[in-house]
């Protein structure tokens, strides 16, 4: 059972947020013979004063 964690700075569409489940989900699928079924895909939008490199912040 496959568990993904996309983190993010900012906010992504609903379709964005679709279309990148898609593809990782197609492509353990192919790589790994994973199912999608079992394919666990969370994304985490997080705001910019709270992720940095470095000592600069993105928000």
């Amino acid at each position: 059972m496959p568990y993904v964690n996309v983190k993010v700075v900012g906010k992504l569409s609903k379709e964005q947020k679709q279309n990148i489940s898609s593809d990782i989900s197609n492509s353990l699928l192919k790589h790994a013979g994973k199912p999608k079924d079992h394919t666990y895909i969370v994304f985490d939008e997080v705001s910019g004063e709270n992720w940095a490199k470095g000592d600069q912040l993105f928000g």
